[in-house]
């Protein structure tokens, strides 16, 4: 697999512009994840400072994300347009900047991905069946029966022995 691997006997003192794409494969999602649709590309400044390698510059890929709502699948660019990312150099003539920037991406993962965020917004709303549950006679819909604990539930016991005035007090 394709990595961004940067020379460090070669990077110049001023620091030098990159830019490519590294495949959809670096982000190794597992099922139930967001999926990625396209390469991670990036574009960076590169410059060494000391013991320091730091990386700025613009982050981007297309992930397939599932709305929290709606449930419905959805593309979304994730986008660091002024991302950095600062990595420790230790003695190394070379460093894989691959991971750190893979990271970096991911943290920026919405929490609760929306479809109406999407790169084509589509409308968000809950199916109003599913808000039926605690109205009465709504839409057809059967409400649960209330969640009682069963007489002689032992879990609740030392509970109802408090309920229950002692006769030895």
């Amino acid at each position: 697999m394709k990595r961004l691997v940067i020379d460090l006997g070669s990077l110049p003192e001023e620091g030098k512009q990159i830019e490519g794409t590294l495949p959809a494969g670096i982000f190794d999602l597992g099922e139930g994840d967001p999926k990625p649709l396209s390469p991670l590309s990036y574009a960076l400044h590169v410059q060494r400072f000391g013991n320091e390698l730091l990386l700025q510059g613009r982050l981007a890929a297309t992930f397939e994300f599932t709305c929290v709502r709606t449930l419905t699948p959805f593309a979304q660019t994730i986008e660091l347009p002024r991302a950095a990312v600062s990595l420790e150099i230790d003695g190394q003539a070379e460093i894989d900047a691959s991971e750190p920037l893979r990271e970096e991406l991911l943290l920026a993962f919405p929490a609760y991905p929306r479809c109406d965020e999407g790169d084509d917004p589509l409308p968000c709303e809950i199916d109003p069946r599913y808000l039926a549950v605690d109205k009465p006679g709504a839409a057809g819909v059967d409400v649960p029966p209330a969640a009682a604990p069963k007489k002689g539930d032992s879990r609740w016991a030392a509970l109802d022995a408090l309920d229950s005035p002692d006769p030895e007090s």
